[in-house]
């Protein structure tokens, strides 16, 4: 058996920590410092591991204010639990039912989102592109601004079913990232979407989210015959 990684080995310490109830939900997590401490690790390898038990759903990062164990004592548990059955979802399928939630999530994001939460916005769309201009890696950047929007949103119905497929979607990136010009196109819809948001247009910000996604499931539907 391979040995588990830091990064590993402190993601299963949290996530234990926070079902036998030491930090309930809703309750503040302690700082970057105070973790690294306690957890006996680098303050890069806790920041990594809270990035990634907030993809899945199970703290918040509230830039300014801390971290924070979600307040839902369903995401105690496996939050992905009732998906192992859909790890061969098509990337088609999982498209489409993005196509079903973000573009909500991005209007109701434009007439509810904080200032520093578009302020975040408009820093993660340039980064994005800023990245890719460097030829670096991006996939991160990519989910961090899709789940600023779901925040943005205060719909906690809607943030829970895209939390629901949060784990699918990084592979469904990978994906996508692989069609024709779609990174490039990817970034400048992430800056447009901003925009919107940030002068609180909501059908532009919705309807530029429908396009954003619409424009990955084109080359992925099978021509009629």
């Amino acid at each position: 058996m391979m040995k588990k990684t830091a990064f590993q080995l402190t993601v299963d310490t949290i996530k234990s920590k926070i079902s036998e109830g030491h930090w309930a939900p809703g309750e503040r997590l302690p700082t970057l410092q105070q973790l690294t401490k306690e957890l006996s690790v680098s303050i890069t390898t806790v920041r990594e591991a809270l990035r990634s038990l907030e993809n899945e759903g199970i703290v918040s990062i509230e830039h300014g204010r801390g971290m924070y164990v979600r307040n839902d004592p369903l995401l105690l548990e496996d939050p992905t639990a009732a998906l192992k059955e859909l790890d061969d979802v098509s990337l088609l399928s999982l498209l489409e039912a993005r196509l079903l939630i973000e573009p909500e999530l991005a209007a109701l994001c434009a007439r509810k989102a904080t200032e520093s939460q578009v302020k975040r916005l408009r820093q993660l769309a340039d980064r994005m592109i800023r990245q890719m201009g460097e030829g670096g890696p991006f996939l991160q950047t990519d989910l961090e601004f899709h789940q600023l929007i779901a925040e943005g949103a205060r719909h906690p119905v809607l943030e829970r079913m895209l939390d629901s497929i949060t784990p699918l979607l990084a592979g469904g990136r990978k994906q996508t990232n692989t069609l024709p010009h779609m990174r490039t196109k990817a970034s400048n819809y992430h800056s447009l979407i901003a925009i919107a948001i940030e002068e609180r247009q909501e059908e532009r910000a919705r309807r530029l989210m429908f396009d954003h996604i619409s424009d990955m499931i084109v080359p992925l539907q099978s021509p009629r015959v």
